[in-house]
């Protein structure tokens, strides 16, 4: 048995008998702040899951949650009132608690069986696949393609490596492709100039198959990550609709730009970037650093408006698999899931005016994200994919 692993077990059993350490429950904290070490966390878990005492579990559970909400520093297990501190009630966060519900969930389907018959099968999250959209207007779906020649065009073949649609081969002539990911999916390609594209759900990337010598232009919809490929001679321009126009030269950077969001997002991680609001290359624009974020609506005064010391962790966390609720109104959690699961939100009586905190991973089921949710004071009624918010 790996080291690591018992640690996890012994950290997991010790903060639910309410029993570990200071230092133990800052060990914690720092492992739920590494989305990498959540399958091994769970692992954990699941080993574990016969010596919990899961009759005190959901009251558990619950009053973790409300201390994280409320800011009250005050959690009772087991008959105690424990008093915490900030970082304690950080340890007792909503990404290893979802993900606990989601675990004991899970656990209850297996033991009731498969569903019976008419029953319906869980909704499931979001997972790869996307559509490509060749240059003569045929499509191949590459939800299930790991590896494989899809296509020539124009002298450049493309082909799927491990997962990732790649570009090989200098183009005869400009042709473009489109990949576009419906709801509950996500795609990572890799433009003809080596740059890497990620693709949200719900989004969409054209491009030409080879860039021309003088200039690199692609257009997108919904929400795109690029780590874009240095080249002075040959600047890279993303198109965001009429929102947007966003120039750069090497460097990192994710545009949020969801015709249901309040406005469009571009945020820089790292290099430079001149943004400009609508399509006009003439404009001035604004010139983010690093960790600067450009905000652009209609409603704006001048268009646009810059955010400094933007929540890099908040922007990225769907492409590092996690939803990140901090600070979110309701309506905001209730879009990304609109998106990541396929379904369609409804409110019963209008959109509670609510925020939430905290972090949980996307890889599971709706049904288990639902039951954390429910433990925040979101209570919902899902009828097939129909998922209605009750006041």
């Amino acid at each position: 048995m790996h080291t690591d692993d018992t640690r996890y077990k012994a950290l997991i059993r010790q903060w639910f008998n309410g029993g570990e350490s200071d230092d133990e429950a800052r060990e914690l904290h720092a492992l739920l702040q590494d989305s990498g070490r959540y399958p091994e966390l769970m692992s954990a878990l699941e080993a574990e899951y016969g010596s919990l005492d899961v009759a005190d579990f959901p009251e558990a559970r619950a009053k973790a949650l409300a201390g994280q909400i409320t800011g009250s520093p005050v959690v009772e297990r087991k008959g105690r009132v424990r008093f915490l501190r900030g970082w304690r009630l950080a340890a007792a966060s909503v990404a290893l608690v979802v993900g606990v519900a989601a675990y004991f969930w899970s656990v209850r389907e297996q033991d009731q069986g498969a569903p019976a018959g008419g029953a319906e099968a869980a909704i499931q999250p979001g997972r790869q696949g996307a559509l490509l959209t060749l240059a003569d207007g045929s499509q191949v779906s590459l939800d299930t393609v790991q590896n494989g020649t899809i296509a020539l065009q124009g002298g450049v073949a493309a082909r799927v490596v491990n997962g990732v649609l790649t570009y090989e081969g200098d183009g005869t002539e400009i042709v473009y492709n489109t990949i576009s990911t419906p709801k509950g999916r996500q795609y990572h390609i890799t433009l003809p100039d080596g740059s890497g594209i990620w693709l949200n759900a719900a989004s969409s990337i054209r491009y030409p198959v080879s860039f021309a010598k003088g200039a690199r232009e692609v257009a997108i919809t919904g929400e795109v990550y690029f780590e874009i490929v240095a080249g002075k001679a040959r600047p890279f321009t993303v198109l965001a609709g009429d929102k947007a126009r966003v120039q750069v030269l090497g460097t990192r950077f994710n545009i949020n730009a969801y015709e249901n969001e309040k406005y469009l997002a571009a945020t820089l991680l790292e290099g430079k970037v001149r943004t400009i609001p609508g399509r006009d290359a003439a404009k001035a624009g604004v010139i983010l650093r690093p960790g600067q974020q450009a905000q652009i609506a209609g409603t704006m005064p001048s268009g646009i408006s810059v955010t400094d010391n933007a929540d890099i962790e908040k922007v990225m966390a769907w492409k590092n698999g996690l939803f990140n609720f901090n600070g979110a109104t309701l309506a905001e959690v209730m879009q990304q899931l609109e998106r990541w699961y396929d379904i369609e939100v409804v409110y019963e009586n209008g959109v509670p005016d609510k925020k939430l905190t905290g972090k949980m991973t996307r890889d599971i089921p709706l049904e288990g994200l639902l039951l954390g949710l429910q433990e925040l004071g979101v209570n919902c009624r899902l009828e097939g994919r129909r998922l209605t918010v009750l006041p």
